[in-house]
C-alpha cells in the first residue's frame, strides 16, 4: 500500500495553483500564526498555511520566503517533510521567475535510486531541465518515465483505505505541458500555455 501522505505530496506537487485577486502588499494574513500550523495543515491542505498566500495574485515569492521559513525554523520536521516543503518552494520560486533558487532546491528532492519507484526522479529531472532550457534533457526524462512500468505490488488507497485511481506514471501530463510550453515561463507552462502558445 501507498503511503497516503507521500502520495499527497506527490500529488499535490504536480497541480497548479488557482490566482485570486489580492493586496499585492499583504500577502500575509497577519492574524495567522503560520509556524504554529502543524505540517499537514501548513503545506497539504488547499486554501490553508502557504497555500493561502499563493492563491494570491503576485505573492509567489512571499509564499516561498513563507515555505523557506516553516521548513528552517519549525521544531520536528522529518527529512520526508523537509524534502516536500523544499520541493514546494521550489515550485513558488520558479512561479516567481527565480529560477537558479528554484533548481538548487529541486536538486536537494532526489530520492535514493533504491526507493523511487514512481519516477519522481526523471520528474524532477524534467523540471530542472525545462527551467534550463535544455529540450534534449527534458525529453530524454519524459521518455525514462514514459516508460516506467507499475510495480505489479503498488495499491493506491485513500487514508480510509479506499483504492484511489492515478494515471501511470505519475507526473506525465505535467512534463508533457513542459514539452508543449518549452520556451515559456514556468508559471505559464504549469498554468494557462497551451501548445499553440509555445515560444
Amino acid at each position: 500500500m501507498r503511503n497516503f501522505f507521500g502520495l499527497v505530496g506527490l500529488l499535490l506537487g504536480s497541480m497548479s495553483f488557482s490566482v485570486l485577486a489580492a493586496d499585492e502588499t499583504n500577502c500575509l494574513d497577519p492574524e495567522v500564526d503560520y509556524l504554529a500550523m502543524d505540517f499537514m495543515a501548513f503545506d497539504q491542505t488547499m486554501n490553508e498555511g502557504w497555500r493561502a498566500v499563493a492563491n494570491k495574485e503576485h505573492c509567489r515569492a512571499e509564499a516561498a520566503d513563507l515555505i523557506h521559513r516553516y521548513a528552517t525554523q519549525k521544531q520536528g520536521v522529518s527529512e520526508g517533510m523537509l524534502s516536500t516543503l523544499r520541493w514546494h518552494e521550489g515550485q513558488m520560486r520558479a512561479e516567481a521567475g527565480q529560477n537558479k533558487r528554484a533548481v538548487a532546491l529541486f536538486k536537494q528532492t532526489y530520492k535514493p535510486q533504491d526507493k523511487d519507484r514512481m519516477g519522481w526522479n526523471y520528474y524532477v529531472a524534467a523540471t530542472i531541465a525545462f527551467l534550463e532550457q535544455d529540450k534534449s534533457a527534458l525529453l530524454k526524462s519524459r521518455a525514462q518515465l514514459a516508460a516506467l512500468e507499475k510495480p505489479a505490488d503498488m495499491d493506491f488507497k485513500d487514508a480510509d483505505g479506499n483504492p484511489v485511481d492515478i494515471p501511470w506514471p505519475p507526473n506525465l501530463h505535467v512534463v508533457d505541458r513542459f514539452i508543449a510550453c518549452f520556451g515559456n515561463s514556468y508559471s505559464n507552462a504549469y498554468g494557462d500555455c497551451e501548445a499553440g502558445n509555445a515560444h
